[in-house]
């Protein structure tokens, strides 16, 4: 048993875990500050079981919380399943915050807030923009203080999928991308490490600026960069949101106040370097 603890700020996460490889592939992902080993005396946010439920060491793992299971995988798939995992945790049980699906970055404590769905280019985009220098909030969530309406981190390893990895790696030889592994429910997926700022301030909010829903379009002749109405933004977010019918009036007054203190943006894109140079400009 190698069982550890999570403190990935806001959330500190309890991990049970039967796979005595997972926290040596964890060490590879997260800093020795954030990957530390379990204290009795402290509550967690959540807690995640990692065993084998039968048997045999040819039976697939299953991550759980509680009585709810998320997912079996065999044990060289199980860095993103647990990955995933986390993600699971804080979208169907942390309510203290307005959670949307987008990725957000910050500069000059000024955060940019990436909405969108699976295939939208989002995490090339947002890898990128980390190598170009902005400070990574998180690529999964953007968490927005229901009181303050300041966007909080959750600063995480980057999760790139498929061509994403060959792409990011071509452009920055620098970027530390770690274990990739093959033949997931999503394809290929490795993980880029954050920048050194990003774990510094992993605990330093940010004030909400510009809303950008990017979308890649390989067929896109010309860059497309439009300006939303509020109204619309409102929708485009309130249908990204993990918890905005869970939250009630909370969420609608949280969500509300975002959209008012932002400009917000649709960006279609094919050139990578057009969207870098057009985001930069906006922002």
């Amino acid at each position: 048993m190698t069982d550890f603890v999570l403190h990935t700020a806001p959330f500190s996460v309890l991990v049970t875990n039967r796979c005595s490889k997972l926290r040596s592939a964890l060490a590879e992902l997260y800093p020795p500050s954030i990957l530390t080993a379990p204290d009795d005396s402290i509550i967690y946010d959540f807690c995640l079981d990692v065993r084998r439920r039968w048997a045999g060491w040819g039976r697939p793992f299953h991550v759980s919380s509680a009585q709810q299971h998320f997912r079996m995988t065999e044990r060289q798939q199980l860095v993103p399943v647990f990955e995933w995992g986390l993600n699971w945790c804080v979208a169907s049980y942390q309510h203290q915050y307005l959670a949307i699906h987008a990725a957000v970055l910050e500069r000059g404590g000024k955060a940019l807030i990436m909405p969108a769905p699976p295939g939208s280019g989002k995490s090339t985009l947002c890898a990128a923009l980390m190598q170009e220098g902005w400070r990574l909030l998180s690529d999964e969530m953007c968490l927005v203080d229901l009181l303050s309406g300041e966007i909080v981190p959750y600063v995480r390893p980057l999760s790139l999928k498929n061509q994403s990895l060959k792409l990011l790696k071509q452009w920055y030889p620098q970027a530390d991308i770690r274990q990739i592994t093959t033949g997931t429910t999503k394809g290929t997926v490795g993980y880029m490490l954050p920048g050194v700022s990003s774990w510094q301030a992993y605990r330093q909010t940010a004030t909400a600026a510009w809303v950008v829903f990017p979308q890649y379009n390989a067929s896109q002749q010309q860059l497309a960069l439009t300006c939303l109405r509020k109204a619309d933004a409102f929708m485009h977010l309130a249908h990204n949101s993990f918890n905005y019918t869970v939250l009630s009036a909370r969420g609608f007054n949280s969500l509300s106040t975002l959209v008012q203190q932002t400009d917000s943006f649709r960006l279609e894109y094919a050139d990578i370097e057009q969207a870098l140079h057009e985001i930069n400009q906006l922002c």
